[in-house]
């Protein structure tokens, strides 16, 4: 299953890259029970990235449960099935198994002295289960002997979160919670302090739920994978989720689709970056000292850059200077939604412009054309808009 979805990635991957600066649709990475495609209205030719998996369905009834009462000694988990734990541990939870794990942390306090507080070495996939009205604690060692194992949640397989009960992380290390592989976050309320990254899932990041709220020294919510063509991929389909962040809030290093939800972000660098980057829906606050939107070129994608809005509300405001509100190095294409932007430069782009449809305001004055902005002035034609000198575009 993982050797044809790295196949049918990179096949169509490919054909996005071939497609140069071609506006570009998104495909959603969904939740189990949902499956949607978003395909942008554009003049130009289109060209399909590849969607991601869903988490795979597993029959927990099949597999045993086991009641944990947590101790100092930790817990290794060996065989597949469902493992409730409750009670406190300074040790770790480690998973080691070929099957499929469900951790369902009721009233669990991890605190390990050691490394990650939660480490899955090995299964086929595991679910972090948060049950209903429980509050869940866990943080890590501020050192370790394997700093590979860079997160207080960590797993080098796919993982899913979900639940209705709450969880909160204190990464003392580096990263909040992390996945090599995909990671998933269905449900749940789920708070993140960390000392570098909040959240990240190497090959996909799928946010289809819960009330999250990161607070992360450097970006937010992060898909990392930049050597493998048609990974690297961030959704948000749903979920409301808050971000202070010292680097990017919202970061993907191939391509990024928000669908719906709710998504303020109330301190960053740049707000929302990625190569490829498709807003359809849901309504997004962002506030940014850098850029705001940013489209720009990774290790692995440098051709085919866009930013695409087909609709949603969206409210950037900007930091003196040199700042852009959406800053594309590549195309950019506004097909709907609302725009409320407040900055010095509100458009920065290295390809084409169009603005097909939406309603914009920048610096409370209606727009009804695409003015590029750089170092200092008007570029490509159009009147200044807005109110103020304007400001540069980062490269």
């Amino acid at each position: 299953m993982k050797y044809l979805k790295h196949t049918i990635a990179a096949l169509t991957a490919s054909a996005v890259l071939l497609s140069g600066c071609a506006a570009t649709t998104l495909a959603a990475n969904q939740s189990p029970s949902v499956t949607t495609t978003t395909t942008a209205t554009t003049t130009t030719t289109t060209a399909a990235l590849a969607a991601g998996d869903s988490p795979a369905t597993v029959d927990w009834s099949s597999l045993p449960t086991t009641q944990v009462t947590l101790t100092d000694a930790g817990l290794t988990i060996t065989e597949a099935g469902t493992y409730v734990l409750t009670g406190s541990t300074t040790g770790q939870v480690i998973v080691n198994t070929d099957g499929n794990v469900r951790l369902v942390l009721s009233n669990a306090t991890i605190a390990s002295s050691v490394g990650a507080a939660i480490q899955v070495d090995n299964a086929e996939q595991t679910v972090l289960e948060l049950a209903d009205g429980t509050t869940n604690t866990v943080s890590d060692a501020s050192t370790r002997a394997d700093e590979e194992i860079d997160a207080t949640i960590y797993s080098s397989d796919d993982l899913v979160i979900t639940g209705t009960g709450t969880l909160n992380v204190t990464a003392h290390f580096a990263d909040g919670i992390a996945g090599k592989d995909d990671l998933w976050i269905e449900s749940g309320t789920i708070g993140v302090t960390s000392a570098d990254d909040g959240i990240r899932g190497k090959d996909s990041l799928t946010i289809s739920g819960g009330t999250l709220t990161v607070d992360a020294a450097g970006d937010g919510l992060k898909s990392s994978n930049d050597t493998d063509l048609g990974e690297g991929r961030l959704t948000i389909s749903d979920g409301t989720i808050t971000i202070v962040s010292g680097d990017d809030a919202v970061k993907a290093e191939q391509q990024l689709l928000i669908s719906g939800g709710t998504l303020d972000i109330q301190e960053s660098v740049e707000g929302i970056e990625a190569p490829v980057i498709v807003i359809d829906g849901g309504k997004i606050t962002l506030n940014a000292s850098d850029d705001g939107i940013n489209a720009s070129a990774s290790a692995l994608v440098t051709t085919g850059l866009s930013v695409t809005i087909n609709g949603g509300e969206l409210a950037i405001t900007m930091g003196a200077g040199d700042t852009d509100a959406i800053d594309s190095n590549g195309d950019l294409t506004i097909n709907g939604g609302t725009l409320a932007i407040t900055a010095q430069s509100p458009f920065d782009f290295d390809g084409t412009g169009a603005l097909n449809g939406g309603t914009i305001t920048v610096n409370g004055q209606p727009v009804t054309e695409l003015t590029n902005q750089m170092m200092g002035g008007p570029r490509g034609g159009g009147a200044p808009m807005g109110g103020g000198p304007m400001g540069g575009g980062r490269q």
